[in-house]
């Protein structure tokens, strides 16, 4: 690669060199590396001129547009000025959240000095300046600071933030919802089902309830099938409508046209039909749903009522929501950075209302299944969706995001996504990363930031281009950080980071600055000569994931005979074992897989299978009713709790 290509690269965050999974440098193709500038919007026709007005504008900038701060100790700023500019005749002034404001002289404030660079005749002089000391820190939260002087004025979001909340050791229960079943179900558990779950595992000890994302899916569109991978949302600002119960909304008293469609045997067979499937059938599941939705919505917009005085105030509070209903119903809607007050205005279309009134359904359905959530945030969202329109400009094109080559995927991966533009999530100063954030975090007790590293890189591979020749883009690593431990505090949500693969030492690094907890996973680290090793304390500890195979499967393992003969016995005495090892050990939490218990073999999904191989759509073997009543499986979360409190387990 030459040196001009290799210093645009440097400036604009993309790495053309990497370590793998196994300690080897593995170097980015210049094709690569140029496809991602090309996504950034940098052209590489002439690197060294590129370089130079890079260069340039940084040299010239006053404040960068984003400050990560500490919430303790001393808060500094750099700040750059002409040296035509005395920082005796410039102002620092912050406005806070609460809206006070902080205005003092530029000159006062410096700590130190920073040095003086002349670039092609700019000579510019930086500065450290406080905004906030040890006795008088500024608050979490988001302020805006605003520098003046001769010729100058800038701005800049301060993120002041505290570090992410610690949850009480205890353990959870991992149940995805689409493969949760009842004797009443519609195909798919709802929310009101994963309610009835949270409150039995509540009984026993636990303090979480897992599954996999609940976002919306993109449905099937010209005859092609809808997209039923949970970490390919259609949005990661709504929920998924498939959950919703119908029967139990009160809308159904004054929807005799519901009521009719609930009651006639032609739908009763069809849910008899979706019921009885060992494979979860998403589109006539949801085809019933909406069957039922559509005349209750049409009902609650008949006539002013208490209830629609509630899902108005939704609309006002959610502009993105109705965006989104008018997204679905094929309409169209401003967007976020174009939103003025009436964008949270009712929709006019029964289509789109409809759509709003199923997402307002699921987000008061899903308050009412608990406080002891724990979620899933899954690092891309799908690229034909609506979060790539309703924040146009925001996700990349040209590129996907992915993995490179690991001892799993000897080819890399590929996932489908268009990643987030770094710097242009830095201009709209993190406005749709805070609104995701807000969004899950309003159920979550705790949130699985899923590929926790996309926090710092993220790997892009090129349109057309094996995964294998793909190239790592850096991240505003300490703001992303801070926005997400800031919004964690407010919400008093603990966060989890899948930290699997390929993962520099730096971003554990920074999950320990923050207190995010790691992603601790048995399957990875047992051996012969550990058959019992300890995860670390800040970490959620669980067998497996759901892209690995359950726990039966992997006991089964010709490769595992060793670590088999050192634990000794049958694959339940190992569950046994390996579940009672994690439980009284130094993890901070523990979740266990509900279906292994009964040393289920089918997995959730098998990574580079396709749907054809019935990813996602696997249905537990045993009803939600079924599992409360077998004593085996709460005799074995009563151990779990036992151990975890340090009682007596006899």
């Amino acid at each position: 690669m030459n040196a001009p290509l290799f210093e645009l690269a440097a400036l604009h965050g993309v790495q053309t060199s990497y370590t793998s999974q196994t300690g080897q440098d593995r170097s980015a193709s210049p094709e690569a590396v140029t496809a991602a500038l090309a996504a950034l919007g940098v052209a590489a026709t002439d690197p060294s001129g590129a370089a130079r007005a890079e260069r340039l504008r940084r040299h010239l900038e006053t404040v960068e547009p984003v400050v990560a701060l500490p919430a303790v100790g001393s808060q500094q700023v750099a700040v750059a000025l002409p040296r035509t500019v005395h920082p005796r005749d410039c102002w620092l002034t912050v406005a806070t959240e609460d809206g006070s404001e902080r205005r003092s002289r530029l000159m006062p404030a410096i700590d130190r000095p920073l040095g003086s660079v002349n670039l092609e005749g700019h000579p510019m002089d930086r500065f450290e300046a406080r905004v906030g000391t040890h006795t008088d820190a500024l608050p979490p939260g988001y302020h805006r600071l605003v520098v003046e002087g001769p010729g100058i004025e800038a701005q800049a979001m301060l993120v002041v933030a505290p570090r992410c909340p610690v949850p009480r050791r205890g353990w959870g229960a991992f149940l995805p919802l689409y493969a949760a079943r009842t004797a009443t179900d519609w195909g798919v558990a709802s929310y009101r089902d994963l309610g009835r779950f949270s409150r039995w595992v509540t009984q026993l000890g636990g303090g979480l309830v897992g599954t996999l994302p609940l976002y919306p899916a993109l449905p099937g569109g010209a005859g092609g099938p809808a997209e039923i991978s949970p970490y390919l949302p259609a949005t990661r600002l709504g929920w998924n409508e498939l959950y919703v119960d119908p029967t139990t909304l009160p809308e159904l008293e004054a929807a005799p046209e519901a009521r009719a469609i609930l009651e006639s045997e032609t739908f009763r067979a069809e849910l008899a039909a979706v019921r009885r499937g060992a494979l979860v059938d998403y589109e006539a599941s949801m085809a019933l749903v909406w069957r039922a939705l559509a005349p209750l919505a049409r009902a609650l917009f008949e006539q002013p009522s208490p209830r629609r005085d509630s899902l108005e105030a939704f609309a006002r509070g959610r502009p993105d929501m109705v965006a989104y209903a008018r997204f679905r119903a094929g309409e169209a809607f401003q967007t976020a950075g174009a939103a003025t007050p009436s964008t949270g205005a009712l929709p006019e279309t029964h289509a789109a209302r409809a759509h709003l009134y199923a997402q307002w359904a699921a987000s008061e359905q899903l308050t009412a299944a608990g406080d002891n959530l724990f979620l899933d945030l899954p690092v891309g969202v799908h690229p034909n969706g609506f979060d790539t329109r309703w924040e146009p400009g925001l996700f990349v094109e040209g590129v996907q995001g992915g993995a490179p080559p690991d001892a799993f995927f000897s080819r890399g991966q590929r996932w489908g996504f268009r990643p987030v533009h770094p710097q242009r999530l830095r201009t709209q100063e993190y406005r749709h990363h805070i609104a995701m954030l807000r969004h899950v975090m309003r159920h979550a007790r705790a949130l699985r930031l899923d590929h926790v590293m996309g926090l710092h890189r993220l790997y892009w591979v090129p349109d057309g281009a094996e995964a294998t020749d793909g190239v790592y883009v850096t991240y505003p690593e300490r703001e992303l950080r801070a926005v997400t431990a800031l919004e964690a505090h407010r919400s008093a949500t603990a966060i989890v980071g899948e930290d699997l693969g390929t993962v520099p030492d730096e971003v554990r690094r920074g999950m320990t600055q923050d207190r995010m907890l790691r992603s601790w996973v048995l399957q990875f680290e047992v051996s012969p000569g550990s058959p019992m090793p300890d995860p670390p304390e800040l970490s959620m500890a669980s067998i497996g994931t759901h892209d690995l195979p359950r726990f039966a499967s992997f006991w089964e393992n010709p490769e595992l005979a060793g670590w088999r003969r050192s634990l000794g016995g049958d694959a339940r005495r190992a569950l046994r074992s390996c579940l009672d090892h994690m439980a009284a050990g130094p993890a901070q939490l523990v979740l266990v897989d509900v279906e292994d218990l009964w040393l289920e073999r089918w997995p959730h999904n098998r990574p580079g299978t396709g749907g054809s191989a019935g990813n996602w759509r696997h249905r537990a073997a045993r009803t939600l009713e079924d599992i409360f009543a077998d004593a085996s499986v709460a005799a074995a979360f009563q151990r779990i709790d036992a151990l975890r409190k340090q009682e007596d387990i006899g």
